[in-house]
């Protein structure tokens, strides 16, 4: 049979579609496959170049190594249970037997922070340790099982996403009820007592800080063990705004501050999240980075483009998502850079004006390349201001220990800090912002000033700057010594 004009005319535009088509698809192919090529060039371009400056993105390097069962923390009786955030947590008995029952309406009262054991009077600090001494023999439990060596969460650590953390509610519970009961036994005059409490605050750090590796992996870890140590600290300033702490308390405490050490661990989690990030990225799909805690409300153009029907994001080269990875690094890479000297002194200038490089940068490229950056880089100058404030808090107290050792064996403040030393205090504690010394002077009033220059990196003669919520405004004014207190 002959084929009409119209068959041929048809047949002849079905060739020229299937030629079409499969040179596109060709031109595709090796699109994709120089995108590739290109990403994963870019990467190990990065990994080479960051590594020679010190940086860790082996993932693998961070997985904490098996310890034995009966040497580990987490392995004590009901250990895991309380201090392992579990995915059910609210379903079980022992989760809700310790974080549960340390909630009543007293203690949600009592962990107000402005709320200080000043705002009872000794019938109710009685009540509130009636009450919570029912919680003993749990805190005694748990100082059993901080007294084995190690700290490692059991758990598949291979992705990050995925890694075993602790049960931040619990521990801040834990930590709250501590220094409520604290307060409460120096309210009644029985600082040996509150003491013992505040050493379990203390040594509740040491969880965060996962012996034998000796950091933590995520950024939240350490971030808890700063917010800890800032109550811990406060704990101690109103045994001394309350006047007593006694010379044994005193050394006791500030034995236990001069083993606070907290940038260290921060950017060794600046370090973590490196690592960890970029890791997360190579083993899942873009459109499931949402999925594993890495999106914001507040990147917009992420949300569109999760929005995409059928994860249209997926089908982008997979280089695209190596040169992510690259910019990723390259952008916390500046951060960590820029937190720290090389004597591990806040350097609070370096950190904002890389800060506002990096926001500049990210906001004026709208390359592909940078999505990942924009939405999975935390904000490091807040956390380094946080660190750097609560340490310095702990510098002070350390020293003003010290001083308060010193004013009971000689009936006065010494005229300069040197006095101290080696009798009072072996090293005399540095202002971590910048480091020099920390100000201080003795009153005429018998009194005394000790300050850091702050975030501001100004000497403001002792000036503190408040918020409208009346707490102490970290980026303004000096970051004073709070004792004695009006």
């Amino acid at each position: 049979m002959n084929e009409t004009p119209n068959n041929k005319s048809g047949w002849r535009w079905t060739r020229r579609i299937l030629v079409v088509s499969a040179c596109l698809a060709t031109l595709i192919a090796v699109l994709y496959a120089e995108e590739d090529w290109r990403g994963k060039r870019a990467w190990e371009n990065c990994k080479r170049e960051l590594e020679a400056k010190g940086a860790v993105l082996d993932w693998d390097k961070y997985i904490p190594p098996p310890v034995p069962d009966d040497q580990n923390f987490f392995k004590a009786p009901k250990m895991t249970a309380w201090f392992v955030r579990q995915k059910q947590a609210e379903n079980h008995p022992d989760v809700l037997d310790l974080r549960g029952n340390l909630s009543n309406d007293l203690t949600e009262r009592l962990r107000n922070p402005d709320t200080t054991a000043t705002n009872l009077n000794e019938a109710a600090a009685a009540k509130y340790l009636a009450w919570s001494d029912q919680f003993q023999p749990d805190f005694d439990l748990i100082r059993e099982a901080l007294r084995r060596p190690y700290a490692v969460i059991p758990g598949d650590y291979s992705k990050p996403y995925e890694q075993p953390i602790p049960n931040f509610v619990t521990m801040r519970t834990i930590a709250q009820t501590l220094a409520q009961r604290a307060k409460c036994f120096l309210l009644l005059n029985r600082p040996e007592e509150a003491l013992s409490e505040l050493t379990l605050m203390h040594d509740v750090c040491r969880i965060l800080e996962k012996p034998p590796t000796g950091q933590p992996e995520t950024l939240v870890e350490a971030m808890i063990n700063v917010a800890i140590t800032g109550l811990y600290v406060a704990t101690v300033q109103e045994g001394f705004r309350m006047h007593e702490w006694q010379v044994p308390q005193l050394a006791a405490i500030q034995a236990q501050l001069a083993e606070i050490n907290l940038p260290p661990w921060l950017t060794a989690a600046f370090q973590a999240e490196q690592a960890a990030t970029c890791h997360a990225a190579e083993l899942v799909q873009p459109s499931q980075i949402s999925m594993i805690g890495l999106a914001s409300a507040k990147r917009t153009i992420w949300k569109k483009i999760m929005d995409l029907p059928n994860h249209a994001i997926d089908m982008a080269p997979r280089g695209w998502v190596y040169q992510n990875m690259a910019v990723c690094a390259r952008v916390i890479q500046i951060q960590k850079e820029n937190v720290l000297d090389s004597n591990q002194n806040a350097i609070p200038r370096r950190t904002e004006l890389a800060a506002k490089e990096i926001a500049k940068s990210l906001d004026n490229h709208h390359s592909p390349f940078y999505l990942l950056a924009r939405i999975a880089v935390p904000n490091f100058t807040k956390a380094m201001q946080s660190c750097a404030f609560n340490q310095t808090l702990v510098n002070e107290a350390q020293i003003a220990c010290a001083l308060e050792r010193y004013h009971l064996a000689h009936g006065e403040y010494p005229e300069t800090l040197e006095a101290l030393a080696p009798q009072f205090i072996e090293t005399i504690p540095h202002d971590i912002i910048g480091g020099q010394p920390l100000h201080y002077r003795r009153a005429a009033d018998g009194k005394f000033l000790l300050y850091s220059i702050g975030w501001n990196e100004t000497d403001d003669g002792g000036k503190v700057v408040l918020t409208k919520t009346g707490r102490v405004d970290t980026e303004k004014g000096d970051w004073v010594w709070q004792y004695p207190q009006k």
